[in-house]
């Protein structure tokens, strides 16, 4: 039975996370944050990273604010470094007076800026974003053996579709600005599964954790119209999510990355989801039924 200690422990990954680690029968010891209400009565609630166990199989480092959530004021942006950064730093100094078997710690595809079709062996990119996520991985300054999964978009019945499942669902959806900057996406399934694979075969270094086919905004978008049976005639225009959204939506949203994961292919990860098609049926029915069991 692993032990296991999780940051992010309350977000869209990371409590499914907890449910495929308990449904394992590990142990888990976790971080929730004050103004979360999700709990789980076989966890180990923490309130600060200061309180990691003694002795831990694995750390899965999931902390930060969405980049996506807000405009980027000067508040938000020390905000989004501290709940990476600084966390991340706090959770190496205290792991690293403990016992840690191995840590794998999250980062994204924003690394590599405005790109296409690049794989793990890419440079740092330029803007906030890729600035962010290149700190964020500096601070993962760990004793123990380290894993980076650099994320893309996660398709589930969560996160992503909590901001796009309404209009597009009445219609009103479409691709934001030409359409044809990158998009790199990955099913909630698949990036669970990335863990425990990870975790299993004691993986360390850089692993883009994104599906292996390349898309654009547009095939996304299409992809979204089709779960949804709904047609997507209504593009986001950029000047008016500049206007908005400021340096936020010009990186995030107008430009945007192919990231593909060369590694853990080479090295025998298997996806469930390979196409956006599929993924994102599969997400949005969840979605839905989610809804309605809630």
């Amino acid at each position: 039975m692993r032990h296991w200690f999780i940051t992010g422990a309350t977000g869209f990954i990371g409590q499914a996370l907890i449910e495929s680690i308990l449904s394992r029968g590990d142990r888990i010891t976790a971080l929730r944050r004050s103004t979360s209400r999700f709990t789980h009565p076989s966890v180990d609630w923490v309130s600060t990273v200061h309180d990691l166990p003694d002795s831990v199989d694995v750390i899965v480092n999931l902390a930060g604010e969405g980049i996506a959530d807000a405009r980027w004021s000067a508040a938000r942006r020390m905000s989004l470094l501290e709940s990476r950064v600084t966390l991340t730093q706090d959770l190496a100094k205290a792991a690293n007076q403990k016992q840690v078997a191995q840590v794998i710690s999250a980062s994204a595809v924003g690394f590599y800026g405005s790109a296409r079709e690049v794989d793990e062996n890419a440079a740092q990119g330029s803007g906030f974003a890729a600035e962010l996520c290149a700190d964020w991985e500096a601070a993962a300054q760990f004793n123990a053996p380290t894993a980076i999964i650099r994320l893309g978009v996660v398709l589930g019945p969560g996160g992503f579709l909590n901001r796009t499942l309404l209009p597009f669902s009445l219609g009103l959806g479409g691709p934001i600005g030409s359409g044809h900057q990158g998009f790199s996406w990955i099913h909630r399934d698949d990036v669970i599964r990335m863990i425990h694979w990870l975790a299993e075969h004691q993986k360390t270094g850089v692993f883009n954790a994104c599906g292996p086919q390349a898309c654009t905004n547009r095939d996304m978008t299409q992809a979204l119209a089709r779960a949804v049976k709904r047609p997507a005639f209504f593009p986001a225009p950029g000047f008016a999510l500049k206007a908005a959204f400021g340096q936020m939506a010009e990186e995030l949203l107008l430009q945007g990355q192919q990231a593909l994961p060369k590694r853990a292919v080479s090295e025998g990860f298997e996806f469930a989801f390979e196409n956006i098609g599929p993924a994102m049926a599969d997400a949005v029915a969840k979605k839905r039924l989610a809804t309605k069991g809630g």
